[in-house]
């Protein structure tokens, strides 16, 4: 029943198809849309299924497989003037498995029909053929055809297509006509389907075009009811076969015609002439207009302060410069550095120290410090005033990390206000430096403790005699 409804469907659509495309033909003729008609008959096969249930297959590693049969599809369609198409499409295919699994006895069939929707799309670049692909949903519709009967051999065998329970007799008859159990199935069922296109279009005329196409199928699965039936003494049990793995590969060729005209092709107009460029501008260059001309390029100076300037504008004047004590110069007196003069005493109570300490401070796994240059630069001041014999860089961590890693970061530490004394001057080898890793913490604390004042670079100074500044 459901068979006839589609096919219904699918034909009262197809006879529709004159009388649609003349209602549309007035109206669409002018911009290349239009209704077509397709037909096409070819060659297809199922792709192999797998029977579960009342009913067995793949009983010795042999699914079900199908042979070649003649396919058909039907088609209604519009095609839009932006290379589209969408159809009806409506398709049958009707193919012979054979035997199940090769097994005596058994016999399995199979219809599909089907009612799609497709979308299909044309690759219209290359003259008279176009290229095409789509893909289609839709209703499958299968009607299966199956038996299995229990045979001589020469007692009668179970046969492994129809499983169950049953009583085999010693057939006493030469002719092997009875048969004590057997498996039947003829049932449709009706599933949610797909289809993927893929064509060759050839325009035979304006209206007419010749329609070659491949075609996959996929159904998924069905239900089918059956019944097993005891011959000998007229009994029946219902039974259940699922069928799996249902699909079709086919291939088809037609016509498919189009209602109406297409629209003829129009040659545009030829573009206007180009205008010319007439005008002369400074640098000898063509332009249409004097807006166009490139502006001059601008003389520029460089004024006493190093800026660059136009030459029609004026540098800023210069301000006057200072001499200061230690004869820098500078524009402002303010910038002088501070001036130490007779402060013997002070600056020998600053020297009379026998060591000086400065201390870096680091983030957390850094090697490197913003406070390093600070650091150095109070160390270089004291070096103006007192005699430095020797420099001891050592580098710290804190507790966190592994021996070794702490080991190697706290060299890097004490390397990084090492590199910055011999940047501003100190002589390298008058500077020792070392890295203690986390053996020597400011802060005691357990193992893999962070503590900020553990992580630190001590800068110590060795001083020597007084150099006074009056």
């Amino acid at each position: 029943m459901k068979s006839r409804l589609l096919i219904a469907a699918a034909s009262a659509a197809l006879m529709a198809a004159p009388s649609i495309a003349s209602a549309q033909f007035s109206s669409n003729t002018d911009d290349g849309e239009g209704w077509y008609l397709r037909g096409q008959a070819g060659y297809g096969i199922h792709t192999d299924m797998d029977l579960t249930g009342g009913v067995v297959s793949n009983q010795h590693g042999n699914g079900l497989q199908s042979e070649g049969n003649v396919a058909g599809s039907l088609g209604l369609g519009y095609e839009f003037d932006n290379n589209w198409r969408m159809e009806l499409d409506g398709g049958s295919l009707w193919t012979d498995f054979g035997s199940i699994s090769q097994i005596p006895g058994t016999i399995a069939k199979l219809r599909t029909n089907t009612a799609m929707v497709n979308a299909i799309y044309d690759f219209d670049e290359f003259g008279r053929w176009e290229p095409y692909v789509g893909a289609g949903v839709g209703l499958v519709q299968g009607k299966v055809s199956v038996a299995a009967q229990d045979f001589l051999a020469p007692l009668t065998v179970a046969n492994p297509a129809c499983p169950g329970t049953r009583s085999l007799l010693v057939n006493a008859d030469p002719g092997g006509r009875i048969q004590p159990e057997a498996c039947y199935v003829s049932d449709k069922d009706t599933a949610f389907g797909f289809q993927l296109l893929a064509g060759l279009g050839y325009d035979v005329s304006d209206n007419l075009t010749w329609d070659t196409q491949y075609r996959y199928l996929d159904s998924g699965s069905f239900d089918f009811d059956g019944v097993r039936r005891n011959q000998e003494f007229g009994t029946e049990t219902a039974i259940a076969v699922a069928a799996a793995g249902v699909g079709a590969h086919s291939l088809m060729t037609g016509f498919r015609y189009l209602f109406g005209s297409k629209p003829a092709v129009v040659a545009p107009p030829p573009p206007p002439p180009a205008p010319v460029a007439d005008y002369a501008c400074w640098d000898g260059s063509m332009v249409f207009n004097s807006g166009q001309c490139p502006a001059r390029p601008v003389q520029m100076q460089t004024c006493w302060d190093g800026s660059s300037i136009p030459s029609t504008s004026s540098c800023p004047a210069q301000p006057q410069t200072y001499t200061c004590w230690d004869g820098t110069l500078v524009y402002d007196q303010a910038q002088c550095p501070a001036q130490i003069s007779a402060r013997g005493n002070d600056v020998a109570a600053l020297c009379s120290e026998q060591y000086r300490q400065e201390i870096i401070y680091y983030e957390f796994d850094k090697g490197q410090s913003a406070e390093t240059r600070n650091a150095i630069n109070r160390i270089l001041d004291i070096g103006q005033y007192c005699n430095v014999d020797n420099i001891r860089v050592v580098g710290h961590t804190d507790r966190s990390g592994s021996a070794a890693y702490n080991l190697a970061l706290s060299k890097r530490r004490a390397k990084d206000a090492r590199d910055e004394l011999v940047r501003q001057g100190i002589a390298g080898e008058r500077i020792t430096s070392e890295g203690k890793g986390e053996t020597e913490n400011f802060v005691p604390t357990a193992d893999g403790v962070k503590e900020q004042l553990n992580r630190r670079t001590e800068v110590l100074i060795s001083l020597g005699s007084v150099g006074v500044i009056n």
